[in-house]
């Protein structure tokens, strides 16, 4: 079970519901994001993250307390925070800079429709 809180816990009763999918896909994305992140460390370069494996994933999940994921949305979720929590833990950068670098070239980031709800973020 994870430490944060889900949807159910943070909206009142009659929130739209793409609004709790995407606050729950974040919630998982980021509890399996620190489990990838714990078990390969430094070795989990963007190259390596496009490798995970579906049972990386699962193991993944099953050291948060989450269900594993069963979209590609959560999995590149994953993937590019992962990449966030590196680019702003990594030693003698600029996090800022940093942060900035990982969200517009990272794994994980893919070209989405407009209209798109990822995270609590819309893309327009």
């Amino acid at each position: 079970m994870t430490a944060l809180k889900t949807a159910k816990a943070v909206f009142p009763k009659g929130t739209p519901g793409p609004v709790c999918i995407a606050h729950n896909r974040l919630i998982k994305s980021i509890e399996m994001a620190m489990a990838i992140r714990t078990e390969f460390g430094d070795q989990a370069t963007p190259a390596m993250l496009e490798r995970l494996t579906e049972a990386d994933f699962n193991r993944a999940a099953r050291t948060a307390g989450v269900e594993p994921p069963n979209s590609d949305a959560t999995r590149d979720q994953v993937r590019l925070l992962v990449t966030v929590f590196e680019a702003i833990t990594r030693p003698g950068v600029e996090p800022t800079g940093a942060l900035l670098e990982a969200l517009l070239t990272g794994s994980g980031r893919r070209t989405v429709p407009p209209g798109t709800l990822i995270g609590l973020v819309r893309i327009v």
